[in-house]
């Protein structure tokens, strides 16, 4: 999978983040439960782990435990739901190289994976607990809107330099342009926020730039996600530190 496509897959999914944020908590729940299933699917293949169904199983339902804690959960900080569930991703992890041993010198590889790739999985839960954040409901939809631009401005040029300044600068851009646009975000809250996204489109996107391209569909689809669960952490810490 070329890195265009793979930008238009993380514009896609923060896109809908964005449309389902904008419509409130249980449907934003709904858009990242979407986007963690494609990364379960994904991801085992993309780290090459010997039991995928195995490993997708527990990515799947670590996201989904994680995202439903947080969503349920009746205090602030929402967040602090979503550590229980890495924990429990992790031991399971280990347990299920044990009742599903993998390929011989693989082991280490596959648990490693398997516990990252749920990490990532749970991370999406980020999302819900900023919406949740009274008076950071619009962050969330400035988070994904910044998110989309920056991916797209990744992959403008053949310079991967070059593309690395323009999805910081865009993304930046994109930011200012949602705190005019939201009252209860500032000005430098967007900025702040669009550079956060673009630096989290622009690092992802070096490290797949040094492994070999996906073949398979699903390995690019999670690779292309990956940016868009991981920013939800990076919203939620500038929802706390912007709107408290």
């Amino acid at each position: 999978m070329n890195p265009t496509t793979r930008a238009t897959i993380t514009a896609v999914a923060a896109s809908v983040v964005a449309a389902t944020g904008y419509l409130g908590a249980s449907y934003l729940a709904i858009g990242a439960l979407s986007v963690m299933f494609a990364l379960a699917i994904g991801w085992p293949v993309l780290t090459r782990v010997s039991r995928h169904w195995v490993s997708t199983a527990i990515i799947a339902l670590g996201g989904t435990t994680s995202l439903i804690a947080v969503l349920l959960g009746r205090n602030e900080p929402y967040l602090r739901f979503m550590v229980v569930a890495v924990a429990a991703i992790v031991i399971a992890a280990l347990l299920s190289e044990v009742a599903f041993p993998s390929a011989p010198g693989r082991a280490v590889t596959s648990v490693a994976a398997t516990a990252s790739g749920g990490t990532v999985a749970a991370s999406g839960a980020a999302w819900i607990a900023s919406s949740r954040t009274p008076g950071a409901e619009d962050l969330v939809v400035t988070g994904a809107v910044t998110l989309a631009v920056a991916a797209l401005a990744s992959v403008l040029t053949h310079h991967p330099t070059v593309n690395t300044v323009l999805a910081l600068v865009l993304g930046a851009v994109a930011g200012f342009g949602m705190g005019h646009l939201f009252e209860s975000i500032p000005w430098y809250g967007g900025i702040l926020v669009g550079v956060a996204s673009g630096a989290s489109v622009v690092l992802l996107a070096e490290l797949y730039r040094r492994e070999p391209r996906p073949r398979n569909p699903w390995a690019g689809i999670a690779s292309g996600v990956t940016p868009v669960l991981v920013a939800g952490v990076l919203v939620y810490l500038g929802g706390r530190l912007l709107v408290g």
